[in-house]
């Protein structure tokens, strides 16, 4: 494969309500063991693209601490490496703190990693994807800039407020809002450039306006004709995380083995960082029915249809049925909780019941007690 830097995007990203409230999207636990980021850089790993520089808009602490070393996703360690970037001077600007400006404010880096082709992938639409027939697809058409994009029809409102596009002869000619009531091209904010058309987004954007980032440098440039864009389309499978609704939507349809399949897909695995902790336990009269159950979790209760992340532990008498529950919850003895999500370190101890609706999930944000 050509010498490729893949750049996985954590600016422009959607917020999750609360999830999002304290951390990145992409340390946003999901399916109990993964951070949603961790499918980008899998897809990256797994492409062979071992190169890999993570722009972080805010709250890089969680993400330092999600990915570490890096060493997770890089398949070649003398050669490869992964970088977290971050436009400090901006942080508190957020119209100025873009994916643009964060690459200006790391240009010694950027400018040192040599590359013929340069990938950016945002971390919200979660596919098995690999790049490299995309690349191909690049090469040959001759074009110094494409973009990945996917066909969806009216039931697919999830799809709201992200990027439509108006495609004539495989070039990308303008983009729109999509409002999820008719059939419509959407970008997966995938970009895939020549190295020397990376470098003038970039340049030319100084000349435009200092707070355009890459998804909107690349419309400006295809709607005044700068550049011709070309359009890759992806038929694989997408699941869109793009606000806590559609969140919380995935982690119970992903329990279904079928629709999993599709997501994790055999042979291209979904790397994460690993943590020192022993399997799950489960107590004599635990009952565990169609959930995923992480590492050292305890459980003594019953947990039905839920998601259960690292130590989570249900007391014994306690039933936890339609939640999400994040690291080190507890699930105090005899308490019943449905339709819940919590952040970490949450304790639902002194109440006997808590529930939430199934379309209106109750929250319980990070060391609540109730």
């Amino acid at each position: 494969m050509s010498s490729v830097l893949g750049i996985c995007n954590l600016h422009d990203c959607p917020r999750l309500g609360r999830l999002t409230a304290k951390r990145s999207i992409g340390s946003v636990t999901f399916l109990g063991r993964y951070g949603l980021m961790d499918f980008t850089l899998s897809n990256f790993s797994n492409s062979g693209i071992d190169r890999v520089a993570i722009l972080v808009d805010k709250y890089s602490n969680s993400i330092r601490t999600h990915v570490s070393s890096g060493k997770a996703w890089i398949t070649n360690t003398r050669t490869g490496f992964q970088k977290v970037l971050y436009n400090e001077k901006q942080f508190s600007s957020p119209k100025f703190n873009t994916d643009i400006n964060n690459i200006l404010s790391n240009k010694l880096i950027v400018d040192d990693i040599d590359s013929d082709y340069v990938i950016i992938a945002a971390p919200f639409f979660l596919a098995s994807m690999d790049f490299r027939p995309l690349l191909e697809k690049h090469i040959e058409s001759g074009k110094e800039i494409s973009l990945v994009y996917k066909h969806v029809d009216a039931d697919r409102g999830e799809y709201e407020n992200t990027d439509a596009l108006t495609i004539e002869n495989g070039l990308v000619k303008s983009g729109f809002i999509f409002d999820g009531k008719k059939e419509a091209d959407i970008s997966l904010e995938v970009f895939i450039l020549n190295r020397k058309a990376f470098d003038e987004v970039v340049a030319l954007s100084r000349t435009v306006s200092s707070i355009f980032g890459f998804r909107r440098m690349i419309r400006y440039i295809g709607e005044n004709n700068i550049k011709e864009i070309n359009a890759i389309q992806f038929d694989g499978d997408i699941v869109p995380i793009l606000t806590f609704k559609s969140y919380v939507k995935y982690s119970f349809e992903l329990l279904d083995h079928t629709k999993r399949r599709k997501l994790f897909v055999p042979g291209w695995p979904v790397y994460t960082i690993s943590h020192n902790t022993p399997p799950a336990l489960y107590g004599e009269e635990a009952e565990v029915k169609n959930s995923f159950i992480a590492n050292g979790s305890k459980i003594y209760g019953t947990v039905k249809n839920s998601v259960l992340s690292r130590d989570v532990v249900v007391e014994k008498g306690a039933v936890v049925e339609n939640c999400v529950l994040f690291t080190n919850t507890r699930i105090g003895a005899g308490v019943h909780v449905s339709n819940v999500v919590t952040d970490k370190q949450a304790k639902i101890v002194n109440s006997e019941v808590v529930k939430g609706e199934k379309d209106d999930m109750m929250f319980v944000d990070f060391g609540e007690i109730i």
